[in-house]
């Protein structure tokens, strides 16, 4: 099995702090793949083949007080400290596990789930470890991933497709630090259906250019031998569903901007709001109801706060992993509370004849 293991920094030391000691484990192989082992200012990342389904204890050199967690996945595991370094108590794996790189929030509502990734410059890789760092479209992303939810509330769609088992609406950008060797270049946002089993999903990349606005959107199916498709400015590409309904589309306007639609009937435009691009802010226009302005900030050190019209949303994170802070259940009513599943029949229907009686 791939593993990926994240040693978070105390500080910022500008070296490793973890080195696999193979001592302690002659059955694991580094990885050596580009990009699945990265150093910066806020961690050391280690990529490792292991045995399937084993407990081990994994020796690291490198200066113990320099680490303040290990990162597998999306959580924590145990370490302490080891003769020369740190030693991990890996989980026994069964299956590739290799995100601990990702650093992103995931908001996840009926049908859809929204993942939003926190562009932070310190772990820049892969295509953006040099050159101009893309700040401006991934302004534009976040913006475009927020009008986006708006849309798929406004239309309905996640709540069909959760009714109707058709899998999972996925709104995402783009990340900047090429965790596991995806590059995810040039910048760009999705939003596409997760068909169940995944194979025959259509996933559209809207690029953003550096004037913040949408130059093309190329398609690839999953899992079928299919060639991509390029839709250009004022060319519509519509998601069919699994059960071969066409569900909604997208169409990038000669300016620029974004358009999606329930096909023949509702649909919503996303413009930026004053500037030339989106990454300024966004409206939401559907249909003959008053725009809606969306603006977003992340501030990198654990809170994004979403602007919808007069609403302001507060989102928590790690800023580790991402991970979401914020409490997304409602907690149950105590035990005395009775609700009921249907509306209680009633127990008389009135004449229309006042002078009859019941």
């Amino acid at each position: 099995m791939q593993i990926v293991l994240k040693f978070v920094k105390h500080g910022s030391p500008d070296s490793p702090v973890a080195r696999f000691q193979a001592e302690s484990c002659t059955a694991c192989v580094p990885v050596t793949t580009p990009s699945f082992n990265a150093d910066n200012p806020r961690e050391t990342v280690v990529a490792l083949r292991v045995p399937r389904r084993r407990s081990l204890e994994l020796a690291f050199d490198g200066p113990r007080q320099t680490v303040r967690r290990v990162i597998l996945s999306g959580g924590d595991v145990p370490f302490r400290s080891g003769p020369h370094g740190v030693v991990v108590q890996l989980p026994p794996v069964a299956a590739d596990a290799i995100t601990a790189a990702e650093v992103a929030t995931h908001i996840v509502e009926p049908g859809m789930v929204l993942r939003f990734e926190h562009a932070d410059p310190a772990r820049r890789a892969g295509a953006y470890a040099t050159g101009p760092f893309p700040d401006r479209q991934r302004r534009a992303a976040n913006m475009l991933e927020f009008a986006q939810r708006e849309v798929v509330r406004r239309l309905g769609l996640g709540e069909e497709v959760e009714r109707d088992g058709l899998g999972r609406i996925q709104i995402m950008g783009f990340d900047t630090n090429a965790p596991h060797g995806h590059a995810d270049a040039p910048p760009h946002v999705h939003m596409h259906l997760r068909w169940p089993g995944d194979t025959g999903t259509q996933i559209g990349h809207y690029y953003i250019g550096p004037d913040g606005l949408l130059i093309e959107n190329i398609v690839g199916v999953k899992g079928l031998d299919a060639p991509q498709r390029r839709f250009g400015r004022g060319e519509t590409f519509t998601t069919i569903a699994s059960d071969g309904r066409a569900l909604y589309s997208h169409r990038i306007t000669t300016q620029g901007w974004l358009e999606i639609a329930r096909p023949g009937g509702a649909a919503c435009l996303i413009k930026p709001d004053g500037g030339a691009g989106f990454d300024a802010g966004v409206r939401v226009l559907c249909g003959d109801e008053p725009a809606t302005r969306i603006a977003v900030t992340d501030d990198l050190r654990g809170v994004l706060t979403v602007l919808t019209g007069p609403l302001t949303e507060v989102f928590r994170y790690d800023p580790d992993t991402g991970a979401s802070l914020s409490p997304s259940i409602v907690p149950a009513p105590p035990p005395s509370v009775f609700v009921a599943e249907t509306e209680p029949e009633p127990r008389f229907v009135p004449r229309t004849d006042p002078r009859t009686p019941y």
